[in-house]
């Protein structure tokens, strides 16, 4: 594998300029040598749950404080949601994305938008599914669905889309579970959000599903993975984010969020993931 810190060097020197405008939100705007991210990094709040659910104001003051822009929310536990947005309109942060359950797809959805409006979202990601639900017949059921609900999340200008694991891209008999989604789903209801480190554990490069689906990847899960298989904070793995991030373009990459699943401390982790990303 190529060297991370040279290859991150050169990234952020400029590998990434061709086309970054074209990746920026309405408002946003990039130097020519600026990482597709700049100025809008994100986080996303699974990384610091249990922090979050006892202390949301005072877990997002200190992402504030890292320099985070963003917050992907993933659940609100018994906070209102309207409480968390004006905690963030203070803190000068936005919520462009939210993780919903399969459940909360399945049953009540009009709710999740409404939550979404709520707080600024603009789009909805399904973050995972039980293992009962990985057959090749549940997930043809559960593309069917993702494109009715991504119908009602279109008219109410939220863009539906899926979030990988790495047990989508098990063989389950000559089919896999990501094929699926990936070609039953409408590209114009259905947009992916591709996690790097769970590609990486799958073997899946995520360039090679760049090529054949281009524009289908509206966002990303940045988090680093060792040799070994362990999940570690930015910078400490192997993954090659200059080179997968080089084509944030022709992925159609718009929202970014540093995640870390267990971190032994959440705010250290995310800490020094931003700072490896930005300095």
């Amino acid at each position: 594998m190529q060297d991370f810190e040279t290859s991150r060097r050169t990234f952020l020197a400029g590998a990434l300029g061709v086309g970054l405008t074209a990746c920026a939100p309405s408002g946003v705007t990039s130097s020519p040598s600026a990482p597709p991210y700049d100025g809008r990094l994100g986080v996303q709040l699974y990384t610091v749950r249990y922090l979050f659910e006892k202390d949301y104001a005072g877990t997002l003051a200190s992402l504030a404080k890292i320099g985070f822009k963003d917050c992907e929310t993933a659940g609100y536990f018994a906070h209102d949601p309207r409480d968390v947005r004006s905690a963030m309109d203070d803190l000068g942060l936005v919520s462009r994305s939210g993780h919903i359950r399969l459940n909360e797809l399945q049953d009540g959805f009009a709710k999740q938008l409404e939550t979404a409006a709520i707080m600024g979202q603009r789009s909805l990601y399904l973050g995972w599914i039980p293992e009962e639900e990985r057959t090749p017949d549940k997930y043809r059921a559960l593309a069917d669905l993702l494109n009715t609900r991504g119908e009602a999340a279109k008219a109410a200008s939220i863009q539906l889309g899926y979030h990988n694991h790495d047990f989508e891209f098990a063989d389950l008999g000559g089919v896999k579970g990501y094929d699926i989604l990936l070609e039953r789903t409408d590209p114009s209801l259905v947009a992916m959000e591709i996690d790097f480190y769970w590609a990486a554990q799958a073997g899946v490069d995520p360039r090679d599903l760049f090529a054949r689906a281009p524009g289908r990847f509206h966002s990303c899960h940045i988090k680093d993975r060792k040799a070994d298989g362990s999940m570690v904070s930015v910078g400490e793995g192997q993954i090659d984010f200059a080179s997968i991030l080089s084509e944030a373009r022709k992925a159609g990459l718009e929202t970014f969020y540093v995640e870390h699943d267990e971190p032994a401390d959440p705010i250290v982790s995310v800490a020094a993931s931003y700072a490896y990303l930005t300095r």
